[in-house]
């Protein structure tokens, strides 16, 4: 699932990512809460503790390393970018009272955040129109009541599910289909019944009964014994880093002849470092252009990881890059917007807005019009056999992509 961003002049398009230092310089006596005349104050929330923190510790690199790219660059409007973060232990509670200490106290113009327990804290965010960013872990990142929360695409949706994934697995061969859902994260599962309803579109029938994984309580090794028996031949699974890796060690150890094991996330080299051979066949659909394909701003982003956050290793993790690319939606804004917005003009200048990423996306996304809905196109990224590397999965032209439609509800 997952996404991020180009950045400065060498990557940038009319609709791409934040072109730092561009623009006029910074408007003096300007009293937008976070501006200075030399600065721009952010926030960032992500669980640097409690669950989720062991799949989200590389976003925090991903968001540094953009943050002091667009610094080197001389800043947005020629004021530099500072920030504070916070960590919100994936705790609902945790995070109103984080995101509201970081507007309150630290007068934060807006925030970044990697968090999946945003609920509470989108709320009095909401109320107090403060702009943010973030992974959209959540059905309520799709709600156009938030209009001040963005993201670039869509695990989670009341829009209509799209043709992409069963598409792709009947082209596998696969034939019946498994969802395994995930307790810890409810709002996870909304993505499985999306893609349950693609397969079926597809012709790919939903196995009788219910597969729920729980870190704690779940025998890998058991739940892949009972996909085998089921008859399952694809399954879908829409959680990320150890907990996923966890489902697909179960299956391998259960023998179960699996033709898809899909994810919407999972594009991630520390799984390999750490799994190997154990993921070999896990296939992530993914929304953005992946490093095997490559191309300047993937450059950039290396070169940025390598300058302001080496201890990001592998610097090419999923997580880091969405993160990365949705600090530079922000700082996109903060271009456009112009050297003095409001709060309310850099979220109205926004939501007009497409963007790119200047080379990191596959196409430019409407902030409107694209709001709340599943992508279309999808790069399928296959674990290769010794579990060294990816594959791209073409589609039967030959294309990496493979691109669908939306389902008609």
């Amino acid at each position: 699932m997952t996404a991020l961003v180009a950045v400065l002049a060498a990557g940038c398009t009319a609709s791409g990512g934040a072109d730092a230092g561009s623009g006029p310089g910074p408007a003096t006596g300007c009293t937008t809460p976070g501006f200075s005349d030399d600065q721009i104050q952010l926030g960032f929330v992500y669980p640097g503790s409690g669950a989720g923190s062991t799949s989200l510790t590389a976003a925090r690199g991903g968001f540094v390393a953009r943050l002091e790219e667009a610094n080197a660059a001389g800043g947005i409007h020629g004021r530099k970018l500072a920030y504070t973060w916070r960590d919100d232990a994936s705790a609902p509670d945790q995070n109103l009272a984080v995101v509201r200490g970081l507007v309150e106290d630290q007068k934060v113009f807006g925030l970044v955040e990697a968090s999946i327990a945003a609920a509470q804290g989108a709320g009095y965010l909401r109320e107090h129109g403060v702009p943010v960013t973030g992974i959209p872990a959540e059905a309520f990142w799709a709600d156009h009541a938030y209009r001040n929360m963005f993201a670039y695409a869509y695990l989670y949706s009341d829009g209509p599910p799209v043709s992409t994934f069963g598409d792709f697995a009947k082209a596998q061969g696969g034939t019946r289909a498994a969802i395994i859902q995930n307790d810890l994260t409810p709002s996870g599962n909304d993505i499985g019944a999306k893609i349950g309803a693609s397969l079926a579109a597809a012709g790919i029938p939903t196995v009788p009964g219910r597969f729920v994984y729980s870190p704690d309580g779940t025998n890998p090794v058991q739940l892949g014994q009972q996909l085998k028996q089921a008859g399952a031949d694809v399954v879908t699974a829409a959680f990320a880093g150890t907990d996923l890796a966890e489902v697909v060690r179960g299956l391998q150890e259960a023998g179960a002849p699996m033709k898809v094991v899909l994810a919407p996330s999972g594009y991630d080299k520390s799984l390999l470092k750490t799994y190997g051979q154990t993921l070999s066949g896990l296939t992530a659909a993914v929304n953005y252009i992946p490093f095997e394909i490559g191309g300047p701003a993937h450059q950039n982003y290396l070169k940025a990881v390598s300058s302001y956050a080496p201890e990001l290793q592998p610097p090419d993790q999923e997580l880091a890059l969405v993160t990365y690319i949705l600090t530079d939606l922000f700082l996109y804004g903060l271009d456009k917007a112009g050297p003095c917005p409001t709060r309310a003009q850099f979220i109205d200048t926004l939501r007009a807005s497409t963007y790119d990423a200047g080379g990191l996306l596959p196409g430019p996304v409407d902030m409107t019009k694209d709001w709340g809905q599943l992508a279309t196109c999808y790069t399928f990224m296959r674990v290769n056999p010794a579990g060294t590397g990816y594959d791209i999965v073409r589609d039967p032209t030959g294309r990496d992509r493979w691109c669908g439609h939306r389902l008609d509800q």
